[in-house]
């Protein structure tokens, strides 16, 4: 392939910008004045940029760490803050790269490569930057009949709050020890470049646009999409589709990218469990049901899955199914059905984890009394009652608990084959029961929650080399420009949980050391 002309290379970038929803997709020249200079400039603020910052600055490079929402910690803060550490490189290669296959993604095996190296000395690097830091387990192998599942542990750094907002905390700490410039309330709106590389970029601070010369490399670590309309109406299968985490991943870092002809990657696949909306509140809150008492129907008052065996992080893919003959999605939204029993074996979701409880502070009522009186969980004495709040058949609600019930009492899910009794370590991550299946009770009050398919991240973006340099549509690295965290994620729709933060931990060092390693421009 012919190296490419200035102009030739404007143009690809053009036909590969207008692929991604944008009010500003190219990239400015660098005309002759910056208000501003440093080596390596991050964009994003959250963990992938806390450790590609850290780095940088630790491999001697003069850095900037800018943000666009007020406060640091990204999408990592509103996380549990979990991250894999394997006992073996190969053996979690291994495992990791059988779950690409499940739903056919694209997988580079050198990025995973490099992410299970990485992923193994996570200890050395925390010991090293936050000697402070207590690493505790918190869990083991989403799927644990892959080869070499037992090779796979979670964690997550100990604290009395959230697991992600005790690793910010310690990733600031961090930051702030080294005295890294960091700029919050500051938006990167465009790059700046000098033919085909990257030398800088604008952003909004202090009320004014501000001019920054990157003389190393510019880091994007910007996050996905969850609350861009538009990328959502392209990108993401479904239909209303809520978000979890920092209501800043508006799809920035795509149109930044995109404006410098990067190839795409895993634009469909995300991390989505189901959500609940809260008044108020700027992020929904997620499905973590406690209670063997319940079922989850479609508009139609039907199951339509298997409740308790859905993978967490996937459950976009149990609801997204289009009905092509009356156009809608008959799952978006669904509903959570429950008995008496149900509601008192405690909260529908996690009171710690996610945006809304973790940043807004939106935390569930024990017994969802609040929610009841609120009107985000509806309460009526009859099944005929209940259908009637939420728009469903009654006839349908009413043989579909029958047949719920029926089937759990002769010891078996006849429709989707839904568990009686938990076995073994691993857990799927909707429930921490040991009993999955209980029928309902034949007398109210019964109880109703709508929910609708919410991202805790998406995976799509621009793909990197095991360098974390941006590659264009040619797989060839955009100078000076690299990536990390859930930006262009090597990961496709089949996720083992954790491994997100471990992501944007292990490719924000790489991200950090390969930009200060740059001859500087």
């Amino acid at each position: 392939m012919p190296s490419l002309t200035k102009r030739s290379f404007l143009k690809l970038a053009a036909a590969s910008a207008a692929s991604i929803p944008a009010l500003q997709a190219h990239a400015s020249e660098s005309g002759e004045k910056f208000d501003v200079t440093t080596d390596v400039l991050v964009i994003g603020y959250g963990g992938a940029g806390a450790a590609a910052a850290i780095t940088a600055h630790d491999a001697g490079a003069k850095v900037l760490l800018i943000e666009k929402m007020p406060r640091a910690g990204g999408n990592t803060e509103a996380s549990g803050g979990g991250f894999i550490i394997p006992k073996d490189a190969g053996q979690a290669y291994e495992y990791l790269e059988k779950t690409f296959l499940f739903a056919d993604n694209e997988m580079d095996g050198e990025l995973v490569k490099t992410f299970c190296e990485g992923a193994v000395k996570l200890p050395e690097f925390f010991k090293r930057i936050a000697p402070g830091a207590r690493l505790r387990v918190t869990g083991h192998a989403n799927y644990p009949y892959l080869p070499h599942a037992d090779n796979i542990t979670k964690y997550r750094v100990g604290g009395k709050k959230s697991g992600g907002i005790e690793l910010i905390a310690a990733l600031k700490k961090c930051v702030e020890e080294r005295k890294i410039e960091t700029w919050l309330s500051s938006p990167a709106l465009e790059l700046i470049r000098e033919g085909n590389t990257v030398v800088g970029a604008t952003a909004r601070h202090e009320g004014r646009v501000v001019r920054i010369r990157a003389r190393r490399g510019v880091i994007l670590t910007t996050g996905g999409y969850e609350y861009d309309k538009q990328s959502l109406q392209n990108f993401c299968q479904g239909t209303k589709v809520l978000g979890l985490g920092n209501p800043g991943n508006t799809g920035d870092g795509l149109r930044m990218a995109a404006s410098m002809g990067a190839r795409m990657w895993h634009m469909t696949s995300y991390s989505c469990p189901l959500g609940i909306r809260i008044p108020g509140c700027k992020a929904a809150v997620f499905v973590t049901m406690m209670t063997p008492n319940y079922i989850i129907v479609n508009q139609d008052g039907k199951r339509f899955c298997n409740e308790a065996g859905v993978d967490f992080h996937g459950f976009i893919y149990a609801v997204n199914q289009l009905d092509g003959v009356h156009h809608r999605y008959p799952a978006i939204p669904c509903y959570i059905v429950m008995d008496e029993a149900g509601r008192l074996a405690g909260r529908p979701t996690h009171f710690k984890y996610g945006y809304a409880a973790g940043i807004e502070g939106y935390h569930w009522s024990a017994d969802s009394s609040a929610e009841i009186k609120s009107g985000i969980v509806k309460k009526a004495d009859t099944l005929d009652e209940l259908a009637k709040m939420i728009k469903v058949p009654a006839e349908n609600l009413k043989a579909q608990v029958a047949r719920w019930n029926k089937d759990i009492r002769a010891g078996a899910d006849t429709e989707f084959g839904r568990k009686i009794k938990k076995t073994g370590k691993s857990a799927f991550a909707g429930t921490d029961v040991p009993t999955l299946s209980a029928p309902l009770a034949e007398k109210g009050p019964y109880y109703a929650i709508e929910c609708y398919p919410a991202l805790l991240n998406t995976q799509g973006g621009p793909k990197r080399d095991a360098k974390a340099r941006v590659m264009d549509v040619y797989n060839r690295p955009i100078p000076h420009l690299f990536v990390a965290g859930e930006l262009g994620s090597i990961w496709g729709s089949i996720y083992q949980g954790s491994s997100n933060v471990c992501e944007a931990l292990v490719y924000g060092q790489i991200a950090g050391a390969s930009a200060a390693a740059e001859k500087p421009l």
